[in-house]
């Protein structure tokens, strides 16, 4: 017998993320169970280089930018909107962040800590496999000798 979907908004919020649509209700109460709903002003910081890298972030609502620091000012490298999420790619590789991420708007973000985060890796393959493959995408290539130069 097939359980009833879950009307828990939290939920419904995760399952939006395309990222974790496919996971099963349970594994989206488990998630939601361990997260936070953090507020941010406008302006203020997600986090910045150097900072430890322990979660998961959802764009429940608002908007927020992430970029780098350069000699010449600031470059961004994305802008997120709700149902987008963020900070995994640090928390994977389980380095420091390298880039600084600050919300537009008021906004309100789902913190996934990381041991909620790897626990829903390790119930779903799948999603385990779909991260896996943006870490090979997005992987920096630091300490590559270019042949150009």
């Amino acid at each position: 017998m097939e359980h009833p979907r879950v009307s828990h908004s939290l939920v419904n919020a995760l399952r939006s993320v395309p990222d974790f649509a496919s996971l099963d209700d349970r594994t989206l109460l488990r998630i939601v169970g361990a997260s936070m709903n953090v507020a941010f002003s406008p302006g203020s910081l997600v986090f910045e280089p150097g900072s430890p890298s322990e979660a998961l972030y959802v764009v429940l609502s608002g908007s927020v930018r992430v970029f780098e620091r350069t000699g010449d000012g600031e470059v961004e490298v994305s802008r997120l909107g709700p149902g987008m999420s963020f900070g995994e790619l640090s928390m994977l590789l389980g380095t420091e962040h390298s880039r600084t991420a600050q919300a537009l708007e008021d906004t309100e973000l789902m913190v996934i800590p990381r041991e909620s985060f790897q626990q829903a890796l390790d119930h779903s393959p799948e999603l385990a496999a779909k991260f896996q493959r943006r870490l090979e995408q997005r992987r920096p290539v630091r300490g590559q000798v270019s042949e150009s130069g």
